[in-house]
């Protein structure tokens, strides 16, 4: 079987970002709008609610790309799985400039889909953290540490080892259980292109956004998700060598070298 071409790889990110932030930060700003109107405060069912979206739409993603890109839809994964070595250095530029591209079209997708008005006034779905109460150093260990858990999660699903076919659904599950314990101290972003999609359109509409927190995201992520990909490969070692495959929900054959193009 033909595997996919470098531009199908590269357009399945995109798309599969944009449909991750669309849905999940859109629910975010969609939960504010809403919040607006009825004047209700925000409370744990919203965040509960926002979470689960996040969790449906990446269940929904990765199964339907994982097969062609992997499914990474986030550069922290990406980056982690190269400095892990199981993912071509070539191939991580694109990936990323794919992934914030979707990101940015996702966030212009739900800005035009709730109004433009209505969708700065809620916030636009950024993730910020209150600088009064938290700096830098502990923001970015908030992050690092969400991130560190996804990546973590991601590693043992995809290992050859773990029961088949269940990889979306413990990736998603797993950022629901996250956004809930970071949601309330950073907005739990745990996603560079997530949280620059969001943000591009926010302070590009004339809303309030905070660049100077970015470093802080942008720094904890992708150092937690290399750190949490670094952890799962030397436990792994405590075994035979574990392979990592796609995030296909099956991909049968074990391999110890690198993902092939096509099966990351």
């Amino acid at each position: 079987m033909a595997t996919p071409t470098t531009p199908q790889k590269l357009l399945a990110e995109a798309i599969g970002t944009a449909c991750l932030v669309y849905v999940g930060a859109g629910s975010a700003a969609a939960t504010g709008v809403i919040a607006a109107g009825t004047k209700v405060p925000f409370s744990m069912a919203q965040l509960g609610m926002i979470s689960f979206a996040f969790m449906f739409v990446i269940v929904g993603v990765v199964y339907a790309i994982g097969h062609v890109s992997g499914g990474h839809i986030n550069p922290a994964v990406t980056l982690s799985l190269a400095v892990s070595g199981k993912f071509p250095w070539r191939e991580v530029p694109g990936y990323m400039i794919a992934q914030v591209a979707g990101a940015v079209i996702g966030a212009l997708g739900y800005f035009v889909t709730l109004g433009k008005a209505a969708a700065l006034a809620a916030g636009g779905g950024v993730t910020a953290y209150n600088s009064a109460t938290m700096g830098f150093g502990r923001a970015t260990l908030i992050e690092g540490i969400g991130t560190a858990i996804l990546v973590f999660v991601i590693f043992g699903v995809i290992d050859h080892r773990a029961v088949p076919g269940w990889a979306p659904m413990a990736i998603g599950s797993a950022v629901f259980a996250i956004i809930i314990i970071l949601g309330p101290a950073t907005g739990a972003a745990i996603n560079p292109a997530r949280y620059l999609g969001a943000m591009i359109w926010q302070g590009g509409f004339g809303g309030a956004v905070s660049w100077s927190q970015a470093p802080a995201y942008i720094i904890g992520e992708l150092a937690g998700g290399v750190l949490g990909g670094l952890a799962y490969v030397g436990l792994s070692r405590t075994r035979s060598a574990a392979a990592m495959t796609s995030l296909a929900p099956t991909d049968p054959s074990p391999s110890n070298e690198k993902i092939r193009e096509g099966t990351s």
